[in-house]
């Protein structure tokens, strides 16, 4: 009787697995990243750059673009171009032109992050031009694409100045309204793919774009750990005040020195001075590695570094400070002053758009102190 019990109950095991799908690597087409252009009709050319894991063909790289009004008719047409179905699991990359925000239909990447098979992690940027254009180019130095933009994003997100830009910030952003989002902006230029800077939102609207060195100042104000390459030009005429000029050991008749220097790290901290005005304090610690400078520096004479260092810091809160003033000239707080200041006063009625109509009108103040470290190469 057992017997008979232990039969049947196998049996009925063997019969339910029959009916799971299942996914054979050689049979899927492996999506690494997907683009969209917003078309006026409010329609979308979707571009997908993925995987073929046939162990017969030598080129495993395959680009697909579809007209669709979804993002579930795109799927639909891809997977009647393509000879296996479409894989999920391992996509990185949601690449949106600047249209997207221009006609309003963010909808479909907020359509994406419900979709279980897309993980959080997925990274999101903006292309300056045709997305379908840098997906399909026929490059020849770059074996897959996708892969390619995965690893540009991923490099400059976690050890250089573009922000991170996650599908789940990117959803959760839009979601609380008080805190816009800043996305990094890439751009094909012949045979190679760069980053060009940040998109600044306000909304689902771009109103403003980030320079490379304006992200790490981002990054730095947000708490993202980055290191940076930064490069300043300082007018000979704004030296006096700091003491820089007499420490320059030659004069080669040019009006102005260029300084290079390593940021090693990095520390920003923001204080809420007035809940009633709005006033903000923002202050940057900098540890930097002087990299080089083009005229010849007596960095051995006393005094000469903490001149460099009066000089730097006042440049750099100069550079902040014009941040500071663009973001809230283009009403795109994307550091996040208005979560700051929610946490900081209880039952505020300032939440939502009635922040976004405060932050423009609020008085935000930068500071950056810096030390030092080491003085490198001379040029």
């Amino acid at each position: 009787m057992k017997g008979l019990r232990f039969i049947s109950v196998f049996v009925i095991l063997l019969l339910l697995s029959g009916c799971l799908k299942t996914n054979v690597l050689e049979r899927l087409s492996i999506l690494v990243a997907i683009g969209y252009d917003a078309k006026e009709d409010n329609t979308f050319k979707v571009t997908a750059a993925l995987m073929e894991s046939q162990p017969d063909v030598k080129d495993m790289n395959r680009t697909v673009s579809v007209d669709a009004a979804t993002s579930k008719g795109a799927r639909r047409k891809m997977n009647e171009m393509l000879p296996h179905e479409i894989a999920n699991g391992q996509l990185r990359v949601i690449l949106l032109d600047r249209n997207i925000f221009r006609l309003k239909m963010l909808n479909e990447v907020d359509v994406l992050s419900r979709d279980p098979a897309f993980g959080d992690m997925v990274m999101v940027a903006i292309v300056d031009g045709s997305v379908q254009d840098l997906l399909t180019y026929p490059y020849k130095n770059k074996s897959n694409i996708g892969v390619t933009v995965n690893s540009l994003l991923d490099h400059n997100m976690k050890w250089n100045w573009g922000p991170l830009m996650t599908l789940h910030e990117f959803t959760h952003s839009r979601d609380i309204h008080t805190k816009e989002l800043a996305i990094p902006m890439m751009k094909r230029e012949g045979e190679e793919i760069a980053l060009k800077g940040v998109a600044l939102l306000h909304g689902d609207h771009i109103v403003g774009e980030a320079t490379p060195r304006e992200g790490y100042f981002l990054k730095t104000m947000k708490g993202e750990k980055t290191s940076f390459l930064y490069e300043t030009v300082i007018k000979k005429s704004a030296m006096q005040a700091s003491g820089m000029a007499q420490f320059l050991a030659m004069n080669d008749g040019k009006d102005e020195v260029k300084v290079v220097f390593h940021v090693i790290q990095s520390k920003g901290t923001i204080k809420l001075l007035d809940s009633q005005n709005i006033k903000f304090d923002v202050n940057l610690h900098i540890d930097m590695d002087i990299q080089e400078i083009s005229e010849r520096y007596s960095f051995e004479k006393t005094g000469a570094v903490e001149a460099l260092k009066r000089q730097l810091s006042k440049e750099l809160t100069a550079h902040l400070q014009q941040f500071l003033d663009k973001l809230r000239k283009v009403n795109s707080d994307c550091v996040g002053f208005g979560e700051k200041y929610r946490s900081l006063v209880p039952h505020t009625k300032l939440e939502n758009e009635k922040w976004r109509e405060a932050f423009p009108k609020s008085s935000i103040q930068g500071r950056v102190d810096i030390d030092i470290i080491r003085t490198g190469t001379i040029e």
